[in-house]
């Protein structure tokens, strides 16, 4: 018995299942005491070795991906914000949008929560298993630009492309010129064609879009793909700023 255990823990050492062989005296001594038969043993020791590589996975997958911050959605005040319809939200938190390939565009003014939303969304898919990608329009813009003077733009439409999720933040404070626009839709309809959803927060109407791009025949080629499988949430409401200052008497009451 003892040269078989020493095997095993070889075994185990060579196959790099380290969460396995540092429980396996526990599992061990478990399987004696709870009288488990070799099958039942077996699958005690391995679900601690699957489940501790899925929780590292998840934790590589939320530093590679680019969140600023974890905003989980539990913490966002739907009473303060009651234009933001809660019910979707909780739908969309199911994540069947990510099988179902479909985006999410939240549309509203500045500060109303839709970066709040998009993270929170974005941790529920990372906490699942999921790539996240999430870049800001303004470091996108910088993005292709270095790239394009490197001569690496493919290289990066590629590294967009590898995210089951990508989180376009904050759509609307500058407009793109031709490169960046060509490129915005590139990765736009190569995700659509391969059913990869984005997550979009902008703070313009989709009526004002074409002033972003260089002509409004790019700013229709973009929506049309972006809501043909996707959910376009409309956030109306104020500011948590002015509200706090509201509340505080700092502006009169409506």
């Amino acid at each position: 018995m003892r040269a078989q255990y020493e095997r095993l823990r070889e075994h185990l050492g060579v196959l790099k299942l380290n969460t396995a062989l540092t429980n396996l005296d526990f599992v061990l001594e478990q399987a004696i005491r709870e009288q488990l038969n070799p099958t039942q043993t077996l699958e005690q020791l391995l679900s601690l070795e699957v489940q501790h590589r899925f929780e590292k996975r998840v934790e590589t997958n939320y530093r590679l991906s680019g969140l600023p911050v974890r905003k989980r959605l539990e913490e966002f005040d739907f009473e303060a914000q009651p234009g933001v319809p809660k019910a979707t939200i909780e739908e969309l938190s199911t994540l069947r949008f990510v099988n179902n390939g479909e985006n999410i565009l939240l549309i509203g003014s500045c500060v109303v929560g839709k970066t709040h939303l998009a993270i929170g969304l974005a941790l529920k898919a990372i906490e699942s298993g999921y790539r996240v990608n999430f870049v800001t329009a303004h470091a996108l813009v910088s993005k292709i630009r270095m790239a394009q003077q490197r001569q690496r733009l493919d290289r990066l439409l590629t590294n967009y492309l590898r995210a089951d999720i990508l989180v376009l933040d904050e759509l609307g404070f500058l407009p793109f010129e031709q490169t960046e626009a060509n490129f915005l839709f590139e990765l736009v309809n190569s995700r659509y064609q391969k059913q990869k959803p984005m997550l979009i927060t902008s703070n313009k109407v989709f009526s004002q879009w074409e002033k972003l791009f260089p002509d409004r025949v790019m700013a229709v080629a973009l929506l049309d793909r972006l809501l043909h499988h996707g959910h376009a949430l409309q956030i109306q409401g104020e500011t948590y700023r002015l509200k706090s200052r509201r509340e505080a008497g700092l502006i009169p009451q409506n």
